[in-house]
């Protein structure tokens, strides 16, 4: 037997179909997804800086730095035993690991006043060299007692044929008070700090 369905009833319940399957789906998408952090922390900007003074008049490049799926996160990394990797609870950098590196990177380039100009992709400027990193370490190590460890690996590219001027690898550890957050992003920020005024120093003299 059929049976005759009003079109405004018919409408409406198209309407509230549609709407129920859409709810259900914002509902599924929302399963899994990460709690926000309780605190969330920047990186400080080298202002000091060693080694040669003299003032280049390159204009350089800052790429996006390259990293693993594990320190391509926002999230702060804890190295422990056997090499397993896991993240500090609660807390996060401002900012994905790989640009907020090359913010700080571009940042300290400035505050030395040892080239030109420097800036990231897409900003136009008339580029000498490109300073392209690789974070190979950037987290507490707590397979002893708890220290700080950053390694940037640097290649300076001349932009203008392709060659590799120089390349060095930056290692720099410094100790944690304690494995907790509070103590731990202290002694990471203090090692990467370092390392980028190096990173920043280096450049300078191979320029």
């Amino acid at each position: 037997m059929l049976v005759s369905v009003h079109p405004g009833r018919r409408t409406a319940s198209l309407a509230a179909f549609l709407l129920a399957l859409t709810l259900a789906g914002c509902s599924t998408l929302g399963l899994g997804s990460p709690p926000k952090p309780d605190a969330i922390f920047d990186l400080a900007v080298p202002t000091a800086f060693d080694g040669a003074t003299r003032r280049s008049s390159a204009q350089i490049l800052v790429p996006l730095p390259n990293a693993s799926d594990a320190l391509s996160t926002g999230r702060i990394a804890v190295r422990a035993a056997g090499g397993s990797i896991s993240y500090l609870p609660g807390v996060s950098w401002s900012d994905q690991l790989p640009p907020l590196i090359q913010t700080i990177m571009v940042r300290a380039f400035e505050n030395s006043g040892r080239v030109r100009a420097v800036g990231k992709p897409g900003e136009s400027l008339a580029i000498d060299d490109q300073v392209i990193v690789d974070i190979r370490a950037f987290e507490l190590d707590v397979t002893g007692s708890p220290t700080a460890h950053v390694t940037l690996g640097v290649k300076l590219l001349d932009e203008r044929n392709g060659k590799v001027r120089a390349s060095r690898v930056f290692d720099v550890s410094r100790p944690a008070a304690s494995d907790r957050p509070k103590d731990a992003i202290a002694a990471i920020d203090q090692a990467a700090s370092a390392a980028v005024a190096e990173v920043v120093s280096w450049t300078a003299s191979a320029l």
